[in-house]
């Protein structure tokens, strides 16, 4: 087989037709671009930008991006309730269903709007960038963003069915707290005093987030559970990953700055 009949095989063949034509899904290029324009607007152009410059204000900015992202991510989680989640699809063992059926229809295009309500996040990084909020702009932040992005964008291209979906559902449902938290937060000094005790939670509920995550994409290597075993192999070594920074991160930040004081 030559080059382009492998590319054309693994590529558009074995894509899932619902999605595969949709805006960003299809192409190579787009998503990809978009994440190095990402990371070198993050680590060079950025900083360079802001470097004799004031930080940019951006509250009210802020503060609508924020309400934006609760009804966002609120409005996918409703979606994934409406096509049946939590009452005919569970977190366990799903038989994939690639059908124009209204219900894995609709699922699929829901999967469609997360990924690109992940491509809308990384917004948070320039605004961070922007504001020379240079603290917030970890390697853990940066890869966050980008793997969450990407797996949502392999999910979306190849198994946008109910089983590869508890990912986008279980991640948007987080957000809705996580930017009610930042939300509140974005009021001044007095209101991130009042919610500072509940920064800990949200790493936390960050972390019970990935073993979810885990416990239920390894029941894809289950005997009982014919499905096939790529996407959850790469879904899990990537959440190993992101636990592993965000359990790191919650050391460092709160248990250490606990024994220090």
């Amino acid at each position: 087989m030559s080059f382009v009949e492998v590319y054309d095989f693994y590529w558009n063949q074995n894509a899932d037709p619902r999605t595969n034509n949709l805006p960003f899904i299809g192409s190579p290029v787009l998503i990809p671009l978009i994440m190095f324009l990402y990371l070198y607007f993050v680590l060079k152009s950025g900083p360079e930008h802001m470097k004799d410059r004031k930080p940019y204000n951006l509250i009210t900015f802020v503060k609508c991006y924020n309400v934006f992202q609760i009804l966002a991510n609120g409005y996918i989680v409703q979606q994934f309730i409406s096509v049946g989640w939590f009452t005919e699809i569970s977190m366990f063992c799903e038989l994939p269903d690639y059908s124009y059926r209204p219900s894995p229809y609709k699922l699929s295009y829901i999967m469609w709007l997360g990924t690109m309500l992940k491509m809308i996040d990384l917004i948070e990084t320039v605004i961070f960038v922007l504001r020379k909020k240079d603290s917030q702009i970890s390697f853990l932040h940066i890869y966050h963003h980008l793997s969450t992005l990407m797996i949502a964008w392999i999910m979306t291209k190849y198994v946008p069915v109910a089983m590869a979906s508890f990912t986008l559902l279980i991640n948007c449902g987080v957000h809705v707290i996580m930017y009610i938290y930042y939300l509140f937060s974005a009021f001044g000094e007095n209101a991130q005093k009042l919610m500072a005790p509940f920064k800990p939670v949200l790493t936390i509920t960050q972390m019970v987030q990935f073993i979810l995550i885990i416990v239920q994409n390894a029941q894809a290597f289950f005997p009982s559970c014919p499905v096939t075993k790529m996407p959850s192999t790469i879904s899990i070594i990537n959440v190993i990953i992101n636990f592993y920074l965000f359990y790191n991160f919650y050391q460092t930040r709160y248990k250490l700055a606990q024994k220090r004081s």
